[in-house]
């Protein structure tokens, strides 16, 4: 069978035939307000709760993104660009905000698809960017994204 979001990231197309390259020069409005491009960034073991045409992957799947040097190098620019968007806004720093999601995907996918290592990694800038700012977080994503036991 053939992996679409291997492919994917590795310079192909996702379901609206847009490359990783394309999306992550979208400008932050677009990222915001864009639902399903997250899913190919940083892809789940699971169905998706918001894109049915999100991808789903398989063990094998995760083997091959593990192995791949190109898959790897496109994450840790997908990771970046991300960061950039969430260190030059903070509306999403707030009781709830639909980022909250996308960053519990973030952590799960890098330790499913780029090594625990890589998770933490992301943890640690997140735990310095809200810096002060937890309390305006609800206490569930700060726990579920597991920040306190970081660093």
């Amino acid at each position: 069978m053939v992996c679409r979001v291997c492919e994917f990231l590795e310079g192909g197309f996702d379901h609206r035939h847009r490359t990783l390259p394309e999306i992550l020069a979208k400008n932050d409005g677009w990222l915001e307000s864009t639902h399903d491009y997250i899913q190919w960034l940083f892809p789940l073991d699971v169905k998706s709760g918001s894109s049915h045409e999100a991808p789903i992957l398989t063990i094998d799947d995760i083997l091959r993104i593990n192995d791949s040097e190109k898959a790897q190098i496109n994450i840790a620019k997908s990771v970046e660009r991300m960061i950039d968007f969430w260190s030059d806004n903070d509306y999403w720093i707030t009781r709830y905000n639909h980022n909250h999601l996308r960053i519990t995907r973030v952590i799960k996918s890098l330790r499913l698809i780029s090594g625990a290592q890589s998770a933490r990694d992301f943890q640690e800038w997140l735990k310095y960017r809200i810096g002060r700012r937890f309390n305006e977080i609800d206490p569930k994503a700060i726990n579920f994204w597991d920040l306190r036991d970081v660093g």
